[in-house]
């Protein structure tokens, strides 16, 4: 299971539980970096690699249990890349789109650290937006991004967490970047580990990066009053039918579930019941949203 740790900033937490999933990937399993595409532009074999989370247990680097996107200049167990003071990778999105997206629009990292010596574990994010002359970029575009970054002092989008990260290793702080301006549009994310260490734009080596989502409000809800998720999955992996203990505070009677797959579409809507039909679902991960108008909730299941 995996172990978030939210920022402690409380407006930007309420931002993230009045918001509905638009896009999501858990970093599980390769098939999770389908469409994604890899760069390693110094051809030493070092890179962007889906995997367990590594980290320092105080004696080597080992393996976590954790399914995360990751970049690392060290080879599990022991070891460094070859060449690794010129790395110069890349790894770039899919399309996410953002068309019936409004409002205020979060994406989310969960980040984690390598080492307890990593005080700040930060990356630079770069959005490429469709436009009808070139609808996918090429990986030129993302490099000049990043040059344009680095002369006007820095990316304008970056994932970083500093003080809130944990003590445990193989747990992960929340950042959270407010890509509002991108509402209505498709674009693509890109990623860049660099050995640059001086200027405006350094970018730091050693990450995991446990789950990416992105999150847009929906204009029809009312404004949340809960700022944590109370309703809980009674029995998780779930068979045929979900079960959820429910937030009290949520009038059964006029509650919904949303159920959306992990990449942010809509597979289901119907009235709450204490037994939910998922027998249609194929195996894997799901959000539902649990909302009465008045409280909204979002719980993450997997369906066997």
């Amino acid at each position: 299971m995996k172990k978030i740790i939210l920022l402690s900033v409380i407006l930007l937490s309420q931002a993230i539980f009045a918001q509905y999933p638009v896009w999501i990937n858990s970093f599980d399993t390769p098939a999770d970096l389908q469409g994604w595409t890899f760069h390693d532009l110094n051809g030493n074999g070092n890179g962007w690699i889906q995997g367990q989370n590594i980290y320092h247990n105080g004696t080597t680097l080992t393996y976590g249990t954790s399914g995360v996107l990751r970049y690392s200049i060290n080879l599990v167990p022991t070891g460094n890349a070859t060449g690794f003071a010129a790395e110069n990778d890349w790894i770039i999105s899919p399309e996410i789109d953002l068309t019936n997206a409004g409002g205020n629009i979060t994406l989310a990292g969960y980040l984690g650290r390598q080492r307890s010596t990593h005080t700040s574990v930060s990356r630079d994010v770069y959005i490429f937006v469709s436009t009808p002359q070139k609808q996918v970029p090429g990986l030129s575009d993302f490099q000049q991004m990043a040059t344009d970054a680095q002369n006007s002092g820095g990316a304008t989008y970056k994932f970083s967490a500093t003080s809130n990260l944990p003590t445990d290793l193989t747990q992960f702080a929340e950042s959270l970047i407010n890509i509002s301006a991108f509402a209505g549009k498709k674009i693509y994310i890109g990623l860049w580990s660099n050995r640059i260490t001086t200027g405006s734009a350094p970018n730091s080596q050693n990450i995991n990066i446990d789950e990416m989502a992105i999150f847009a409000s929906v204009l029809a809800t009312k404004e949340v009053k809960t700022t944590q998720n109370i309703t809980k999955v009674v029995e998780n992996p779930v068979a045929d039918y979900l079960q959820l203990k429910l937030n009290p505070g949520l009038k059964e009677s006029t509650t919904t579930a949303t159920i959306y797959n992990m990449a942010g579409q809509e597979i289901a809507k119907e009235n709450y019941s204490k037994n939910i039909n998922v027998t249609a679902l194929t195996a894997g991960t799901y959000i539902t949203v649990i909302s009465d108008g008045i409280i909204t909730e979002r719980v993450k299941f997997i369906k066997k």
